[in-house]
Formats: C-alpha cells, sequence, structure tokens
C-alpha cells in the first residue's frame, strides 16, 4: 500500500506534467503532448481486439500441449 500511495503522490505532484524538462520548463512532455491521436488510438483498439484472443488461445493451447511433466523414465525411453 504504501509503495502504490508514493508512486500516486508522486504522479499526482507531476501533474498534468509527465516528465519536467531541465532547460526550460516549457519544454516538458505533457499528458496533451504524449498523448496519441484519436486515429492511432482507433487503430490499436482494432489491433488489441483481434490479436489479444489469438494470443490467449495460443497460450491455452500451449499449456494444454505442454501440461504433463517430463520424468527421467520419460527420458530413458527415446534412447
Amino acid at each position: 500500500a504504501a509503495i502504490v500511495a508514493t508512486t500516486i503522490a508522486f504522479f499526482a505532484g507531476l501533474f498534468p506534467r509527465l516528465m519536467v524538462s531541465s532547460l526550460n520548463p516549457d519544454w516538458s512532455l505533457t499528458i496533451t503532448n504524449a498523448a496519441s491521436s484519436p486515429y492511432t488510438l482507433s487503430v490499436m483498439t482494432i489491433a488489441a481486439a483481434v490479436f489479444v484472443p489469438i494470443v490467449l488461445i495460443y497460450q491455452s493451447w500451449s499449456y494444454y500441449i505442454f501440461r504433463k511433466r517430463v520424468t527421467p523414465k520419460d527420458a530413458e525411453e527415446h534412447y
């Protein structure tokens, strides 16, 4: 809880800046400057909607295929 509270306090103190410039405060990276465009966010939403289920299905399949533990007896059978 202390780590979470410290992190929240740190970012709340920086708000709306994400990274403070040491050269000029006007050159600091803000939330608005760091945000992606609406088009980029819509494309990434579609990409995530397509690829996240594919990755989850692949990981489930991989877990199912390799679910059994290899024993020394299994290794002896292949020599």
